[in-house]
């Protein structure tokens, strides 16, 4: 397999993390998540909405949330 670099700017790497953002919330809108992902993966997901609910773990928006 071939490697393939790709350079980015700031804003054009803004717009294609946006377009995928855009892309998921549609898929997540129209097809069932079981459709989508495996089960281990579903399951995953699952138990990390419980771990956001019960306080366990952050819900993050930005990097800066992540590193605080």
């Amino acid at each position: 397999m071939a490697t393939l670099t790709i350079n980015l700017t700031e804003e054009q790497l803004t717009k294609v993390v946006e377009a995928y953002r855009i892309i998921q919330e549609f898929l997540a809108s129209a097809i069932s998540p079981n459709e989508l992902y495996q089960a281990e993966f579903v399951a995953g997901l699952k138990e990390s909405d419980d771990d956001i609910r019960t306080g366990s773990m952050k819900e993050v928006h930005s990097f800066n949330d992540f590193l605080s």
